[in-house]
């Protein structure tokens, strides 16, 4: 299709994120950047509220960014689902050498990763074996393609009582003006795909809607000026401006 202007292309977003899986953790993306930061902080505080063997979810896996550290929980069985497979692909080979890596006695007694729509109630069961329910999802900038009570409804139904929700998302401040996406490098035209802007508030009202309340407040997070070295270039623009948020939530007993 002739595109001479290189005018955004808009796709579903499985055939995005199939499309961005080869150049996902290269392409400078400084939001990723900057939610690997921030789970240094966030994740270790989220792992001390759980079980030991806990069954724990990453729902939008990905290329298993952050479901590669879930690995580091002792006898934890860990679970991730991506409608990408392309995605998966990089996932399972990630989670793969980070298993291998670790000692017998602090790593999770095992991890599957499967495809499927994490929308849909009935895919996420079939793919994820889901049916004595979990004590705790994680979910990385992904509601940013979701509905928000589509999503905290399947959190809801999946989470045993007392379960612990943790999600991070772009902020609305940097989602008024961009979205997630990518640079074709064949044709240097831009890739978009799904996109709602969830603020915070919206956030909260409809996870205490669907049965959650919150364990700790949100966390929001601007580009600071000493960021830009971390993140890179791309990051430059947005320095001053929220970008990121975070909050840890829990299904209510």
């Amino acid at each position: 299709m002739d595109n001479p202007n290189k005018e955004p292309i808009y796709l579903p977003v499985k055939e995005t994120y199939d499309q961005w899986a080869t150049i996902y953790d290269s392409d400078g993306n400084f939001l990723q950047a900057l939610d690997s930061m921030m789970m240094k902080e966030l994740l270790p505080r989220f792992i001390d509220g759980l079980p030991a063997n806990a069954r724990i979810a990453d729902l939008g896996c990905g290329t298993g960014r952050n479901t590669c550290h879930l690995l580091r929980i002792p006898e934890a069985k860990v679970f991730g689902l991506d409608i990408s497979s392309k995605m998966i692909e990089r996932a399972k080979d990630r989670c793969r050498k980070m298993q291998e890596s670790l000692p017998v006695g602090s790593r999770a007694a095992g991890w599957k990763i499967n495809q499927c729509d994490i929308t849909s109630y009935g895919d996420v069961l079939l793919a994820g074996e889901f049916l004595d329910g979990v004590h705790a999802m994680i979910s990385t900038l992904t509601i940013e393609h979701v509905p928000l009570k589509n999503f905290f409804d399947i959190c809801y139904m999946l989470l045993r009582p007392g379960g612990l929700l943790l999600i991070t998302n772009m902020h609305s401040a940097m989602g008024a003006t961009s979205q997630a996406g990518f640079v074709d490098q064949a044709t240097g035209i831009k890739r978009w795909t799904t996109s709602y802007i969830h603020t915070i508030d919206e956030v909260l009202d409809e996870a205490k809607a669907s049965g959650f309340t919150v364990l700790r407040q949100p966390e929001e997070r601007a580009v600071r000026e000493n960021d830009v070295e971390k993140l890179g270039e791309r990051a430059r623009k947005w320095v001053g401006v929220k970008v990121w948020f975070g909050v840890i939530l829990q299904k209510q007993r």
